[in-house]
């Protein structure tokens, strides 16, 4: 048997979405939700998530999802006085992580901001932290951003970054990675192999069959279902639109818990 945290990552990101993961919760097709606290939509969408949670008859983790690209706007104040109105894009980070310019007091303002912002309005730390972008596998960004959450109370389990399907290297990478987190006293959740990026259910079918052989126990394994609306017509390429129905498709139909039963999979 394997036991895998089924999460998706963008809570928050618009009201299609939000009703599809809620959905999935009640019905116990979701281990795990990350918020995206930068979102205008948090701090209407968070209770009816936590209601959701609590009337669910198992557990669900709910966690922050750090978001530190556009086309999301800084809660910090430095973080707002540094970049204005939308934080950089993948590359400005990157390129800093490379030659060392890493704004460390800008990085640390802007992770306690969301992890803040998450706390006052769910009213409970986040049971996890989920960096987007995968900007947690630069290695001056995560040391940033793990010595802040090792210096709150209550410390997130921390997801390693995932960088290739190749799973020899990214195997080493995520021992390292886990040996990085050891030194902050945190720990981690490892990364399995996300459903796939392609619209109809046969890929979705194969990938829980095939895809998730050999995965660590307890990995998360990232989906992104959910309902188009008007604003995530505005936000996404028709194709990411496809596959977030064809997911949700997936996950809510009969097909689904059959195939966890055949391939001895289970939602921890």
């Amino acid at each position: 048997m394997k036991r895998i945290l089924l999460t998706s990552v963008d809570y928050g990101l618009a009201f299609g979405v939000d009703r599809a993961l809620r959905g999935l919760v009640a019905e116990g097709r979701l281990s795990a939700v990350g918020c995206l606290v930068v979102s205008d939509l948090w701090s209407r969408e968070y209770l009816p998530l936590r209601d959701c949670v609590d009337a669910a008859p198992h557990r669900t983790r709910v966690g922050v999802t750090l978001a530190l690209t556009r086309p999301h706007a800084p809660l910090s104040v430095k973080g707002r006085s540094r970049f204005g109105e939308a934080l950089p894009g993948r590359g400005w980070w990157r390129l800093r992580d490379a030659l060392r310019l890493v704004p460390r007091d800008v990085l640390v303002d802007e992770v306690e901001a969301q992890l803040t912002c998450f706390e006052e309005y769910y009213q409970r730390p986040p049971d996890f932290l989920h960096v987007a972008d995968e900007l947690l596998a630069l290695p001056r960004v995560a040391h940033v951003v793990l010595r802040t959450a090792s210096l709150r109370r209550h410390r997130p389990l921390i997801v390693t970054p995932r960088l290739r399907a190749d799973g020899g290297v990214e195997a080493r990478f995520a021992r390292r990675f886990r040996r990085f987190a050891e030194r902050y006293t945190l720990r981690v959740l490892p990364r399995g192999p996300a459903f796939p990026d392609v619209a109809g259910a046969e890929a979705q079918q194969t990938h829980l069959r095939r895809g998730l052989a050999g995965v660590e126990d307890l990995a998360v394994v990232t989906c992104r279902p959910g309902t188009v609306d008007d604003r995530l017509r505005r936000l996404e390429p028709l194709a990411r639109q496809d596959v977030r129905e064809a997911q949700l498709a997936f996950l809510s139909g009969e097909a689904f818990p059959l195939l966890l039963v055949e391939t001895d999979t289970f939602l921890f």
